[in-house]
């Protein structure tokens, strides 16, 4: 703040030089006294360096950041409704240190201490949600007298001292107490809180957040300890969202697989059960994933989730990486790629990782690598490659504890981004290729080690959609589902034309062709072209898995789903292949 007004306590200012008020940045709150020999000094003098001081300070804790920089950790006696606080250090948005060097227990069943406390202000506790907070607080001390400055005054008397302290206390929030259960209203909050470290406003500058509190029946219902805490941060940022993300998820997923054991329920549960945003990376049960049987339940069915060993000592690194990238979303249907981590010990992966390689294959050029197995919420078989996979993922799942493993999300495939990147393998070479030497004279001649010439159909290092279209192409569907007339025929002819090199377009089809009976086989293939080519497999194929769930028969879903999109199917024959 730049101004010409300078506060000096003999009167007024006097610039250094001409210009000066104009040139520099004068703070009129940050003015110290000027001692001098034979100066009065008044209480004011003294009081503003004090002020001035304090103030330097907090410009010093401001700088570092603000969040908890050790110690403060709270608990709740429910039986109680006791709050316990270890000693810690904090320190305030507004610079302040508040460090407690005892213990602090509060009975928030003891009223009449608390309205005591609050000068009579608060008999009951109100449902709702309560910031449970560390703040700033002056306490007087002591008596000093004041001696009268004429003969008219009487005297009176002052505090002594002043002592700064801190003291426990609970800031309202404006959030409802919803009707549900405890981990539901828990992570719901979390979408709420996650970006927000003062809880919209609530939370004073002189205080620091330890936890939130719930108020039901004017009694402590439950405490969650991570969704307002966080450490110190200089500033709030993409990555420090998604850090603050994660210590709530983990701590939350554990307290889900307690109650659920308690109730008698296994840990087979979807995340969509509980929460709506997801950390980049994070924990996650164990039977939620089955690696023999090639399923999961956990993400939903849209995601691309695929499972892998990995050395316990590069887990966390691997998990930090991920941080980087957005939370997952469950409310939107967006594609996102997940590994399932399996952590072993060095012995165990050594011992298993070597089963599940795939070997170098210099005929289809692919490199030396682990092979990932990929997860559906639907079995399908044969899930996988090799039939020694199975026992391998056996062996190593029963190394694996309750809560060891952990997914990660995988940054947009190399085909979305057109950014990839290359890994050489241990024990490869650069493939051999012609190439020419150009002679003193201007001649050119090819090199001697090339006596045939170089194929360059395939590239050596593919991306994955030309990975999956060598599994998974048209030729080989229509060998599963052939067409049944020549209609089917002219279709399918057509979508190898048009779309037989489109990944998605097959994985599309794909899909359908799972979850679409045999019987309706002479309209199948003219109605797959049909959607292709108006670009509407995403939704038909939406729209029939959730009539399926509703149990509706699917020869009618198709058949309203078509129609809806444009498309006139008449079961008991077939569409026009000109999709106009």
């Amino acid at each position: 703040m730049t101004t010409d007004l300078i506060f000096q306590p003999l009167g007024q200012p006097v610039s250094p030089y001409a210009g000066f008020a104009q040139s520099a940045d004068i703070d009129p709150r940050l003015t110290r006294t000027h001692y001098f020999d034979g100066r009065l000094l008044t209480a004011d003098d003294l009081n503003r360096d004090q002020t001035y001081l304090d103030r330097r300070l907090r410009e010093v804790g401001q700088a570092l950041g603000h969040g908890i920089l050790r110690g403060l950790s709270l608990s709740l006696n429910q039986q109680t409704g006791t709050l316990h606080l270890s000693p810690g250090i904090g320190l305030s948005s507004a610079g302040r240190v508040l460090q407690l060097s005892i213990p602090l227990d509060v009975n928030l069943n003891e009223r009449a201490e608390i309205l005591t406390l609050n000068n009579g202000l608060y008999q009951r506790l109100e449902r709702g949600l309560y910031a449970v907070v560390l703040k700033y607080a002056e306490e007087g001390k002591d008596v000093a007298e004041v001696f009268p400055t004429d003969l008219g005054t009487q005297k009176t008397a002052q505090y002594d001292v002043i002592c700064d302290s801190v003291q426990l206390g609970l800031v309202r929030l404006p959030l409802p107490l919803a009707q549900m259960s405890t981990l539901h209203i828990r992570a719901t909050l979390a979408r709420k809180l996650a970006g927000d470290s003062n809880a919209g406003g609530a939370i004073q500058e002189d205080a620091v957040a330890l936890g939130l509190l719930a108020i039901s029946d004017d009694r402590p219902q439950w405490l969650d300890v991570e969704l307002l805490r966080h450490p110190i941060e200089e500033s709030f940022s993409e990555q420090q969202l998604q850090q603050k993300l994660s210590r709530h998820y983990n701590a939350l997923i554990t307290d889900i697989v307690d109650e659920r054991n308690k109730g008698s329920l296994d840990s087979a549960f979807s995340a969509n059960d509980y929460f709506q945003l997801l950390p980049p990376a994070g924990s996650l049960p164990k039977a939620a994933i089955n690696p023999v049987k090639g399923t999961q339940h956990f993400f939903p069915d849209h995601y691309d989730v695929w499972i892998a060993p990995v050395r316990q000592s590069d887990l966390e690194l691997i998990k930090q990486e991920s941080m980087t990238l957005p939370p997952l979303d469950l409310a939107l249907n967006e594609a996102v790629d997940i590994i399932v981590l399996a952590p072993l010990d060095n012995n165990h992966y050594h011992q298993y990782a070597r089963r599940l390689e795939r070997a170098f294959n210099p005929d289809k050029k692919r490199l030396a690598s682990l092979d990932l197995l990929r997860l559906k919420i639907h079995p399908r078989r044969p899930v996988h490659e090799l039939d020694t996979d199975a026992a391998t993922w056996q062996a190593i799942w029963d190394t694996i504890g309750t809560m060891d493993l952990a997914f990660v999300r995988r940054p947009l495939r190399a085909a979305e981004t057109a950014v990839s990147g290359i890994v050489l393998a241990t024990g490869t070479s650069y493939p051999s290729s012609a190439t020419d030497t150009t002679l003193p004279d201007g001649d050119s001649t090819a090199s001697s080690d090339s006596t045939e010439p170089t194929d360059t159909s395939t590239p050596f290092v593919l991306d994955e959609d030309s990975i999956f279209l060598e599994r998974v192409n048209l030729k080989r569907l229509s060998t599963i589902r052939p067409p049944s007339n020549n209609t089917g025929e002219e279709a399918l002819n057509r979508l190898q034309d048009e779309f037989g090199k489109n990944a998605g377009v097959i994985q599309l089809i794909m899909t359908l062709l799972l979850r679409i009976d045999q019987r309706y086989d002479p309209v199948l293939w003219p109605t797959l072209y049909a959607l292709a080519h108006r670009e509407a497999l995403k939704d038909f194929r939406s729209q029939l898995i959730e009539s399926q769930q509703e149990g509706k028969p699917t020869g009618e879903s198709v058949e309203h789903i078509a129609a809806s999109l444009g498309i006139d199917i008449d079961l008991s024959g077939w569409p026009e292949l000109d999709p106009h």
